[in-house]
């Protein structure tokens, strides 16, 4: 597929520059010389991705950039600045900028750059995409996948959810059975009903069944008022019973009664209560299996399994790794406090490598764990959970050094960003923010150092401490 770019510059020279290096790596580019027009050819074609000058006359970069987020345009964007523009950088970041590059360009550094965008951007793309696929209806924050196996539950799911039937949902830990719930309920004709889930496993037998059935004034010691329980709360609407194979086997000759009947009494009440409720039930456990060992009634088992739906696990979809990343990136980066917008090559194939014991919810939190690490727009092999990319003391983080699939200049860019980004942050913490005194130490200019810690996206204002920086010697 032909990536579009369009180029926003006043200056001819550059403009041609930058048209003649994206031509050659096969992209499609026009360009303009000024903001106005820009936002005309915007608005008249789709573009991938937009790379402009900062400042320009009637309409620069920042109001450029501000008019494509403001009206969702699916572009990336890239403001070129000059090297006093570090601060302008910053904000450009923060307002929804996915790079910047100074000027004079470095066409590898363009390249490399314009190659990353363009990868995200696509994959957001294709969340969008899987998104309409589904109508909006589910509510499947976090089961967007392109799995064909995912696929056949999502359409498993809009047959089985205007009928009514009763649903078990298999599937091991963190594989999103309450997710797959909440769809099966959104798809039902009583969807404006209540959705109520209980997790079975976490009570025992006499809390469980009050949880249940409710309790009448005085039915146990501490029952000082009437307690409407579960069944009764999800009149009308559907009652996810997670964890079902918990269910003790008292409660199990109980709860086909109600599957059964429809009624049943609150603890210590004589009145039958009747209910109308769909009967969701979910399970890390192999029901048919706990049947076959006596921990589970066949009768209640197959009033259960009406229709089943298995949910894989991650390890067995990896395909969908980058897809969950980018999503919970973009859902969780606006509350991490900094303006992290990607995931690094090598912290991705980190996260498509790990098994993935927890499944999806265990991959969200490792997202949310690295974007509090995080310092700049990008989330990095370093700030990922220990356990999916392991420490090693004798090479450089995520072994990039020997990883022989990637072009060289896009190895050494991210090995020089890393190093940098580590030596200046250490210089920043010891100096508590002092730019001048980094600039003395690191041997660099002063105007050099702003530069390099805008676009490492470090802030010298996060390393100002209220303590003195000690001495350090070269």
């Amino acid at each position: 597929m032909m990536r579009r770019i369009l180029v926003v510059d006043d200056m001819e020279m550059n403009r041609q520059h930058l048209q003649k290096i994206l031509e050659t790596d096969g992209y499609e580019v026009d360009t303009v010389g000024d903001g106005r027009e820009g936002w005309n050819r915007l608005r008249a074609h789709k573009y991938n991705l937009v790379i402009t000058d900062l400042r320009m006359p009637d309409l620069s970069g920042l109001d450029l950039l501000a008019l494509v987020r403001g009206e969702h345009m699916p572009a990336g964007v890239i403001l070129l600045t000059a090297y006093g523009d570090p601060e302008d950088a910053l904000r450009a970041m923060k307002e929804g900028a996915d790079d910047f590059l100074t000027k004079p360009l470095d066409a590898d550094h363009l390249r490399f750059l314009v190659k990353r965008i363009l990868e995200r951007r696509e994959m957001i793309d294709e969340l969008e995409q899987l998104k309409k696929q589904s109508g909006g209806v589910y509510h499947l924050q976090t089961m967007v996948s392109k799995s064909p196996r995912i696929r056949r539950v999502f359409d498993l799911i809009e047959q089985v959810g205007p009928t009514g039937s009763t649903v078990l949902v298999q599937g091991e830990t963190g594989t999103g059975k309450e997710l797959a719930a909440q769809a099966i309920h959104a798809a039902d004709t009583r969807r404006s009903g209540p959705f109520i889930a209980l997790n079975c496993a976490v009570l025992n037998e006499s809390l469980l069944e009050s949880e249940l059935f409710g309790h009448e004034r005085g039915a146990f010691t501490g029952a000082d008022k009437r307690v409407i329980g579960r069944f009764e709360q999800a009149h009308g609407g559907t009652l996810l019973l997670d964890e079902v194979g918990d269910v003790p086997p008292l409660l199990q000759a109980k709860l086909l009664r109600v599957l059964q009947s429809g009624t049943f009494e609150r603890l210590g009440g004589a009145d039958t209560i009747k209910v109308d409720v769909r009967i969701v039930a979910a399970t890390h456990r192999r029901l048919d299996e706990e049947v076959k060992l006596g921990r589970f009634r066949a009768d209640l088992f197959y009033r259960l399994n009406v229709v089943k739906i298995e949910l894989p696990p991650l390890r067995e979809r990896t395909e969908d790794v980058p897809l969950l990343a980018t999503h919970f990136l973009e859902k969780h980066r606006s509350t991490s406090g900094v303006p992290t917008t990607e995931i690094s090559s090598e912290a991705m194939r980190a996260l498509v490598r790990y098994s993935w014991p927890g499944n999806v919810r265990e991959l969200e939190n490792a997202i949310k764990s690295g974007l509090a690490l995080a310092e700049g727009p990008v989330l990095e092999l370093e700030h990922l959970p220990e356990a999916v990319s392991p420490r090693s003391s004798g090479a450089p983080r995520g072994g990039a050094l020997l990883d022989v699939e990637r072009s060289l200049p896009e190895l050494t860019d991210d090995l020089i960003s890393q190093v940098e980004r580590d030596y200046f942050s250490r210089l920043l913490t010891l100096y508590k923010g002092n730019v001048a005194r980094c600039a003395r130490h690191s041997g660099l200019s002063r105007r050099s150092v702003t530069q390099k810690l805008a676009r490492l996206g470090l802030e010298r204002k996060n390393y100002k401490k209220t303590l003195e920086a000690p001495t350090m010697t070269a």
